[in-house]
Order: C-alpha cells, then structure tokens, then sequence
C-alpha cells in the first residue's frame, strides 16, 4: 500500500494497517491511497483532507526571555525573516509525529528602531502573512503580547517590514491539545486602578494586587488575562506583572513613556492567595489593569489557533469617527471568544477603542489606547458573539481599526 499526503510526503506499507500522519500547517490536502495485490493489480482511490489544529489548554510558565538582538548587537533587518525557538516540546510532523504545544505566548519588544516600521511575527515554515504585530516609531519602543502557532521545526519567525531595530522576545506560556486549563473569556473587568486606590507605583517598588477570588474571577484560577494600562509615567521606564513577589523574572509588559498612555495585554500566572506583583523599573506611574479571563478549572473553552489572517481594514471602508463603531466577521460561528491583533492608525486625537463581542452591552474598559500621530496595536483576548465582535472608537479623534484573527475558543 502506497498512501501519498498530498503535502509532498509519500508512506509505503506492507500490509493494510493504520496509516498516521500530521502535517506542518493546516489546509486542504488531496490524499491518493494506492493499493497493489499479489497478481500486480492496482487499485487507486483519492479523497480530500480538511487539515485544522487541534483545540487546546493554556499552559502558563514562569516567564523568561528567548531572545534580545542586544547582546550581541545583532539588530534585525528589515525584509529578512529572524527564526525564534520557542523552548517547548512542539508538535513535530510526519509519519511518526508527537503531540507538543500547537501555539506560544509571546511578549515582543521592538526598540531602537532606524525608521518608522511594523513587525509581523507567524508560524516558522509557512507563508509570511500580510498581518503585523508592533508597531513602532523611528527612536521608540514598542511591545504587544504575540499569540500565534508553533511552526513544524519548533520555531517561530519574524519580520521587520523596513529599516533595523533591536528584538526583544519574552515567552510567558503555550497552549497544547489535551494539556493545560480552559479558558473562560469575560466581559472586560476592573480590578486595579492606582488612581483611586494605592496611589502611583514608585521606580524600584513592588506592588501585591488580588486578582482572583474577586470580581468573578475564581479563587483556582491559575492565570489570568489582563489589559494593563499605565498613565501619568514620570519617566521611560518598563513594567512587569508576575506571579510570585520573590522572584521577579528579567522579562517587561509594558514600556511606558512620559506623557502618554499606554497599554498591553499580559497572561500572568495567578501567585499565592490568588494575587499577582506588579513592578517598575524607574520613575513613577500609575496603573489600571482591566481582567479580559481567566484560566483554570472553571474554564469552559479551548484555543485553535488559527495561521494569522486580516480580517477588517477600514483603511479601505472608512474611518471611524468618534464614537463610531464597526461590526468585524469571519471569526468562525462557533466561537466564544477570539484572540486578535487590533491596530488603531492615522489618528487625529488621543482616545482609545473598546472591542466586544457582537451584540453585547459595551463595557465601560478600553481595549487599547490611540495617540495622535501614532499606530498602535494591540493584542485583544474578547468575547465573541455570531462570529462577530465590535470594534468601537472613543469620543477622541477618528482612527483606522486594522483587526487581525490569530486563534479563537470554542466550547471544550
């Protein structure tokens, strides 16, 4: 018996037993099984293979930093794709395949960067997609949150468009079929505003905030999604949130800047009694952390991820005016919840955008801050209702929305 995958791969067996394969990426493949008898007669039949990844639990880890162009002073260069390891067991392909993680949790940190430019980062060995993940400006830095699959060789891979920048990336978690815990996505919900409690974060000092057994959010969870949000920075300065107060990792969150609002989504590993430390390097600032979901056993849903793809560009239907919004589709019906990259540009007034599933009450927490002059992305963890959520924009200035799908929940 001779079974080709259709994906450049071919199996010859002796004997009509069980054939197994895994592809690399998924797809539509054509499988031709051709069957040979004793008296040298052929038989051939063909079928069509509908190729997804597999729904998965979310693993959290300790964070910790894969990778810094800094130490060795070995910028990335634009037009040239960098291979990132991702140190997990990976889903490898082929005949005698292992199951392993399907998806990463990055942090990356674009900085130094010699001309306004974006970073596009996608699963090592497939197509470059026509999605971004950081934007950033000539002089600046720029982080997001990266959620996105693992490529068969293990690897990960990303692209400047332009110019030459520093890279910084940090690996905070994975998702794994038949491993790790569900996720259950909520409305989004303040649980840390230091301008009404606690006062600002001082440069150098640790801050303790209860996460979980409050606002809904269960006392077992073991991660929880967060939108953090620093305003009113004194001075450039990083922040990072993590589980246990002892042991703070060598990985940031969010880069701050005097004079602007800015944001990240962070998935942090919930430490003792439910709580999570919050720290800044320098200066003072304040923050709002805003609860997206949590992880755990009273999660509901599983993650497939999906290869990046566009969604919604109003760049080509309009701009969003103050208090416009847009309705984005193509998320499968089925969905609960999306992971997506969200892109505010050409904006004409600082404001943020607040992202919700189709058909809901809007809440009152942004999803990510817009600043005039500046493109902002945004990785956006949120409910989604019909296959469809909501993007809309504040009573600040207008903005284009660019909205990218790297994965969605389902029931599981």
């Amino acid at each position: 018996m001779d079974v080709d995958f259709g994906d450049g791969t071919k199996e010859s067996r002796s004997s009509l037993e069980p054939v197994r394969h895994a592809y690399k990426q998924p797809g539509t493949y054509k499988v031709t099984t051709t069957l040979k008898d004793v008296k040298g007669a052929t038989s051939t039949t063909e079928r069509s293979v509908e190729v997804t990844y597999t729904p998965a639990g979310y693993v959290a880890v300790h964070p910790a930093r894969v990778l810094d162009t800094r130490t060795a002073n070995t910028p990335v260069q634009g037009g040239t794709a960098t291979p990132i390891a991702v140190p997990v067991h990976y889903y490898s392909s082929g005949p005698h395949h292992t199951a392993g993680a399907s998806a990463a949790v990055l942090n990356v940190t674009v900085t130094g960067a010699t001309e306004d430019t974006h970073l596009g980062v996608w699963p090592s060995g497939q197509a470059r997609p026509a999605t971004s993940n950081v934007n950033v400006k000539a002089g600046g830095t720029s982080s997001n949150t990266v959620t996105v699959p693992i490529g068969a060789d293990g690897k990960i891979s990303a692209q400047l468009n332009s110019g030459r920048a520093a890279l910084i990336v940090d690996f905070v978690g994975y998702y794994q079929p038949n491993a790790g815990q569900r996720f259950a996505p909520i409305a989004p919900t303040r649980v840390v505003d230091t301008r009404t409690a606690g006062g600002a974060l001082g440069g150098g000092q640790t801050r303790t905030v209860k996460v979980a057994g409050v606002n809904g959010i269960p006392a077992d969870a073991t991660a929880v999604a967060l939108n953090l949000t620093g305003t009113g920075a004194t001075e450039n300065s990083h922040v990072i949130a993590y589980p246990y107060q002892d042991k703070r990792p060598t990985t940031s969150n969010l880069n701050l800047e005097p004079g602007k609002d800015k944001s990240n989504q962070a998935i942090v590993p919930v430490g003792p009694n439910g709580t999570i430390t919050l720290y800044t390097n320098s200066g003072s600032t304040h923050l709002v952390l805003d609860a997206v979901g949590y992880y755990g056993t009273h999660g509901t849903t599983l993650f497939t991820p999906v290869a990046p793809q566009r969604l919604a560009d109003t760049r080509t239907t309009g701009k969003l005016a103050p208090g416009a919004a847009t309705t984005v589709t193509g998320i499968p019906a089925s969905a609960l919840g999306a992971a997506l990259n969200v892109t505010a540009t050409d904006t004409t007034g600082p404001g943020f955008l607040t992202v919700y599933g189709h058909g809901g009450v809007r809440p009152d927490a942004s999803s990510l801050q817009t600043r005039s002059g500046e493109t902002v992305p945004h990785h956006v963890t949120t409910p989604v209702a019909d296959g469809r959520v909501t993007v809309w924009n504040s009573y600040g200035g207008a903005n284009h929305a660019v909205t990218d799908l790297f994965g969605y929940f389902t029931q599981g």
